[in-house]
C-alpha cells in the first residue's frame, strides 16, 4: 500500500498528530506516548459525544490501542483563524462560535 505520513501540529497534551494520505484520501493518526486512557480512549469518547450532538469533531475510524494509536477522520487543515482572517464582517462567524460554546456547555456530563 502506498501512503504518505506528515506530522502536523498537536495540542497541549501528550498526543502527536500525523496526516496520512492513502489513495487520495486522508485521515489522522493520533499517537500517545503515555497516558493512553486519557490521551486516546477519553479523547475518542469525547469526540463521539460531540458528534452525537451534531458538533463537528473527528470520528474514530480504527483503534490501535495496543500500539498507543488511533485513526480518526481528517477535518482539514484550515483553522477558524484561516477561515475569518480575510473577511470584512466577522461578527456573524463570532456569533456562531458563541452559539457553539453555549451548545457545548449544555451537553450533560453524565452521558
Amino acid at each position: 500500500m502506498n501512503y504518505k505520513l506528515k506530522k502536523i501540529s498537536g495540542d497541549a497534551s501528550f498526543r502527536e498528530f500525523y496526516r496520512v494520505k492513502k489513495n487520495n484520501k486522508t485521515s489522522i493518526i493520533v499517537f500517545a506516548r503515555k497516558e493512553q486512557y486519557k490521551n486516546l480512549i477519553v479523547y475518542s469518547f469525547v469526540n463521539k459525544i460531540l458528534n452525537s450532538h451534531n458538533i463537528l469533531s473527528p470520528k474514530l475510524l480504527k483503534n490501535y490501542y495496543k500500539d498507543n494509536m488511533i485513526e480518526i477522520t481528517d477535518l482539514g487543515d484550515k483553522s477558524f483563524y484561516d477561515y475569518i482572517k480575510n473577511k470584512k464582517n466577522k461578527l456573524k462567524d463570532y456569533k456562531k462560535l458563541i452559539e457553539l460554546i453555549i451548545k457545548l456547555q449544555k451537553i450533560l456530563m453524565n452521558e
